[in-house]
């Protein structure tokens, strides 16, 4: 049974009022700061005719062509992208895993379970199992990050929710470390422990969440990969922590706090949530991507458990931009519960290419959405 099942998703009204607890190592709790935000605010929806980058040339599509998003977000499937590796198609009904985009060689990487990392190369039309070493294939590679090097390959860690690890290594995919679990209060019994997503705050950290775990979050140090005595979070914070995200532009974290349907926002530094986002209610959100200002925000489900949607959110206008359903729109058929997705641009000016690609589970899958201008 999906972790998912145990919780029962709450409301977002429920929710609101949630406090954060902190704990450290001494198994020491409070409250958190007094001028911590509690409540959150439910994102408006509005709709853009401009984004990021330039408008897609404008096209006529073919009579029939199913079109999903609002305003300058309006994408078509991409079904000739993200071909699944024949020796891995087995495999794919099960599919739990997470993607992420290697921006300097412009590679995607996909975690599939029992088989591991999948690249998908030219332009997303090739895919092949990549050599890696046997630990990425023993569990399920759930929810990862990737952080770029200059002069050197980049580095992937990777949360292992069946094997309760975390890995780091380059995307050579040889001789990881593992972090197995924290030697830290909260998992004295060592039981109760396994790890969601994992997110790098800089080159010298990473942040690892407990998602269908005890629901903490936890930074490690890594050279090596070893937890730092901290854990923050905790059931009061959220059933189900199952994403964490580094946003580069303010320094801080964004949790994926998904049975509440929240995007909470939180400060390393003053060790405080400084903002928490609805979305809609009924949206168990899983994690989010960030381009800017701008957040993909994949849902397991929607509204009244309609299939799960991947709402774009404009986090500098606190609003819900387009919302996007692979399934309900574009006949991606498997596309029922989307677990995980993440921007793909490609070329530059007038060849410049936006996609959105998504996993989903139960039944698993892979696809890509692609950003279209109709005329």
């Amino acid at each position: 049974m999906h972790p998912r099942i145990v919780l029962q998703a709450v409301s977002l009204a429920a929710a609101i009022a949630t406090p954060t607890v902190l704990a450290h190592d001494t198994g020491a709790s409070h409250s958190g700061h007094p001028d911590e935000v509690t409540k959150a605010i439910p994102l408006n929806f509005i709709t853009e005719t401009r984004g990021p980058v330039s408008a897609p040339k404008a096209e006529k599509l073919a009579p029939g062509t199913k079109v999903s998003g609002q305003g300058f977000w309006r994408f078509v499937a991409a079904k000739d992208k993200t071909p699944v590796p024949a020796e891995a198609v087995s495999k794919l009904k099960g599919a739990h895993g997470t993607i992420l985009v290697d921006k300097e060689t412009d590679t995607v990487y996909w975690g599939l379970q029992d088989i591991g990392w999948i690249s998908f190369t030219g332009k997303l039309s090739k895919s092949a199992i990549v050599p890696q070493d046997p630990v990425f294939k023993r569990g399920n590679l759930h929810g990862a990050d990737l952080l770029p090097r200059r002069g050197k390959t980049p580095l992937i860690a990777a949360a292992d929710n069946v094997e309760g690890e975390v890995y780091l290594s380059d995307t050579s995919f040889q001789n990881p470390q593992i972090l197995k679990t924290p030697n830290l209060e909260p998992y004295a019994d060592g039981k109760g422990y396994a790890p969601t997503d994992v997110a790098f705050e800089g080159r010298d950290r990473v942040w690892v969440t407990d998602g269908y775990g005890k629901a903490w979050f936890m930074p490690a140090g890594m050279d090596p990969l070893k937890f730092q005595g901290q854990a923050f979070g905790g059931k009061s914070f959220s059933g189900t922590p199952h994403g964490i995200t580094y946003n580069p532009q303010n320094h801080t974290l964004v949790l994926s706090a998904r049975p509440e349907g929240l995007l909470k926002t939180w400060d390393p530094k003053h060790q405080k949530v400084i903002a928490i986002d609805g979305l809609p209610p009924g949206s168990t959100v899983c994690d989010v991507d960030l381009w800017g200002d701008y957040v993909l925000a994949p849902c397991l489900d929607g509204a009244g458990n309609s299939p799960g949607p991947v709402y774009i959110v404009n986090l500098k206008k606190k609003a819900v931009v387009a919302t996007l359903r692979p399934k309900v729109d574009l006949g991606y058929e498997d596309a029922q519960h989307i677990h995980d997705a993440c921007w793909y641009v490609t070329g530059s000016g007038r060849n410049r290419e936006v996609y959105v690609l998504f996993t989903n589970w139960n039944p698993g899958g892979v696809g890509a959405m692609k950003l279209v201008n109709p005329e």
